[in-house]
């Protein structure tokens, strides 16, 4: 009854009108003197013809109505299906704005779930790599290992918890990003102290020969050391004692070299994908999740820069961060 009711209060114009024309034949009969049974007749005869355009409206008016109620009873489906209404009218205006509304949240929940499966996955990687140095921090404590032992396992940590924190910084609604003049050569030489401790424990050598004060590219000063860091992990993991890892700088690039194994050819494509890890990172006693790289990616990117690898003739391998010209800034 209810539905029945909202339905006649929705065609009342119907109503109204078979109301107006029995008014009419009131008027006239009165006017011309006609016998007043004419009236009764004429209105009968027209709330006849009223009831049969309501009734031929209801059951595609109800199909409408239940369609649109059970796509209220269930706000998380993908894809909507209203009948069709008369083109061009309000009606069929508004089924079109809720399929278009329902297509957009539908794609934002696919994105919330493929950003919350990301995220399981990342950090299900992350707790595996990060038990590595845990473990071993554990052992040397309980053989009462000098404290200087500890250093680079608890720096590894580190590192990955700063990697953790980079991928959640990282996620698409992050508005953390400063894009300023940066002089590059502060930035280097705080995360080359960084890891000073690292190159004298693994028996590295270093060169750094200084940015020019000119280096000043427009970037961000925090992500441009998060990837510097990044490779220099990388750097100091795969370098084998007696090794030299090499850090240039100037105005157009940022390069990271080391003389480690290199990467076969047939990785270097793939060297930036999300998890992939290599012939290195799968060689006997490796620990990697192919996550540094893909962040570092990402980081570049968000900065307008490119990241390549390429190996060097002599062997290891070379990273360049590509800084953006001013051009390709307000393009």
């Amino acid at each position: 009854m209810k539905t029945l009711l909202a339905y006649l209060t929705e065609r009342r114009q119907v109503l109204l009108s078979w109301g107006l024309c029995a008014a009419v034949f009131a008027l006239v009969t009165a006017l011309y003197g006609l016998p007043a049974e004419g009236v009764a007749y004429g209105a009968a005869l027209s709330l006849a013809g009223c009831a049969g355009v309501l009734g031929a409206g209801w059951p595609g008016w109800h199909r409408r109505v239940r369609a649109a109620r059970q796509a209220a009873a269930d706000p998380d489906r993908d894809h909507i299906s209203l009948p069709n209404a008369p083109a061009g009218g309000l009606e069929d205006a508004y089924r079109q704005a809720l399929e278009v509304q329902t297509a957009r949240a539908a794609g934002l929940r696919r994105a919330g779930r493929a950003q919350r499966d990301d995220l399981l996955d990342y950090f299900a990687a992350w707790a595996h790599q990060v038990k590595t140095p845990l473990a071993a921090m554990r052992l040397l404590m309980q053989n009462r290992a000098d404290p200087a032992e500890l250093e680079p396992e608890l720096f590894r940590t580190e590192g990955y918890v700063e990697a953790a924190m980079g991928y959640l910084r990282l996620g698409a609604d992050s508005r953390d990003l400063a894009l300023r003049p940066t002089a590059l050569d502060p930035v280097v030489r705080r995360s080359l102290r960084r890891y000073a401790r690292m190159f004298i424990l693994g028996r590295l050598r270093l060169s750094y020969d200084g940015a020019p004060a000119a280096a000043r590219p427009v970037t961000d000063e925090k992500w441009v050391g998060f990837i510097l860091e990044q490779l220099l992990s990388n750097a100091v993991k795969y370098t084998p004692p007696g090794g030299t890892v090499t850090v240039q700088a100037d105005e157009h690039a940022l390069q990271v070299s080391d003389t480690g194994p290199g990467v076969l050819p047939s990785d270097l494509p793939r060297l930036f994908e999300k998890g992939y890890t290599g012939a290195n990172g799968r060689a006997a006693g490796a620990v990697s999740t192919g996550m540094g790289l893909y962040l570092c990616a990402r980081a570049a990117a968000r900065m307008g820069c490119t990241l390549d690898a390429a190996n060097r003739p002599g062997g290891g391998c070379t990273f360049t961060l590509h800084f953006p010209g001013p051009q390709d800034l307000y393009e």
